[in-house]
């Protein structure tokens, strides 16, 4: 029979044999746990994958809608400038026109009184006289003509000055016209 003294022994080896796993299964079931570790770890880094894909897709929709929307804008400052553009050439243009039409008005009155000027001249002065005298008044008149022609190249921030120098011109010719006027 078997005593206590011999199967406590024999049933603490079968205990410790039972309980213990063999060295082949702890490594099979580390191995299995690495291979659910690594599955799960793909699993993760796919969907990580997956939202910064989705993210990525998000923020070039929104780059290109905010790149459209910018064109738009670009765009539509683009036409505003240009219609400011051709308004204002169109304002530059007309104040030079009436510039011009007026000056033109004014010289042609002021040659009328140069030949009216050289009618009364030849009657009273030699005609040396008269033609040095017609001469520098023409040579004004046409200082004021070549003036008119520095309006085709006036900007909107030159204009007046030009303007200043044809009313001056005219203003010059003028005068000479009456001091004449007062020596016949």
């Amino acid at each position: 029979m078997l005593t206590v003294r011999t199967f406590l022994p024999i049933a603490i080896v079968v205990s410790v044999f039972a309980g213990c796993e063999s060295p082949t299964d702890a490594q099979a079931k580390a191995e299995r746990a690495q291979q659910e570790a690594q599955q799960k770890a793909a699993e993760v880094a796919n969907e990580l994958d997956k939202k910064v894909a989705e993210i990525d897709q998000r923020a070039e929709r929104e780059t290109d809608k905010a790149l459209r929307e910018a064109a738009q804008k670009l765009n539509n400052a683009a036409v505003d400038a240009q219609e400011k553009t051709v308004e204002a050439q169109a304002e530059l243009s007309k104040a030079r026109e009436d510039v011009r039409a007026s000056t033109t008005r004014k010289i042609e009155g002021l040659e009328k009184d140069v030949a009216e000027l050289r009618t009364k001249a030849e009657k009273k002065m030699s005609k040396v006289e008269v033609d040095r005298l017609v001469k520098e008044l023409q040579d004004k008149s046409e200082a004021v003509r070549r003036s008119l022609r520095d309006l085709d190249a006036a900007t909107s921030t030159n204009l007046d000055e030009v303007k200043k120098g044809v009313d001056q011109r005219v203003e010059e010719l003028d005068r000479a016209i009456q001091d004449a006027k007062r020596r016949v």
